[in-house]
């Protein structure tokens, strides 16, 4: 019998067998961005070496190791947002900061951003949590991090 001649439902019962058994008809993934080679805790402690060195104290470290967050965070930003990233930062400061104080803040997070470029073009993780915890004389950073496209719009209000 031709296949014209065979019913519709045969036609689509006998294709069915001629495919391949069982194989499972899945889209394709979308490519998977790799993760970094490096340890982001590691990268941070790192970013804040230059820092760390001239303060020991955990207060001044936990304050330390923000600042790195924050300008790794805001590096993964285009350059011209960088100055709204960081307006945003400075408001959310204490009112009891003086000018100069705020002055410093930005020149620190600058040096970072520029660290962190430096020492780490390519890493594109968004930290998310970062815990710091001491014990004895050894600092141990733990950071929960989210993989960021190559651009990052920022919503509009």
């Amino acid at each position: 019998m031709s296949r014209k001649r065979q019913p519709k439902h045969a036609r689509k019962v006998a294709k069915r067998q001629r495919s391949t058994p069982h194989a499972p008809r899945l889209a394709p993934h979308p490519p998977q961005q790799t993760r970094p080679a490096i340890k982001i805790s590691e990268a941070i402690l790192t970013l804040a070496e230059p820092l760390r060195a001239h303060y020991r104290e955990p207060h001044r470290m936990q304050v330390i190791i923000s600042l790195a967050v924050m300008a790794w965070n805001i590096a993964l930003f285009p350059d011209e947002e960088h100055a709204q990233v960081q307006g945003m930062l400075l408001e959310s400061l204490p009112p009891q900061l003086r000018g100069e104080d705020v002055g410093v803040l930005v020149s620190i997070i600058e040096t970072l951003i520029a660290r962190k470029r430096l020492l780490y073009p390519q890493v594109r993780e968004y930290i998310l949590t970062h815990q710091l915890s001491f014990v004895d004389d050894k600092v141990t950073l733990s950071v929960g991090t989210a993989p960021v496209p190559e651009t990052i719009q920022r919503r509009s209000p």
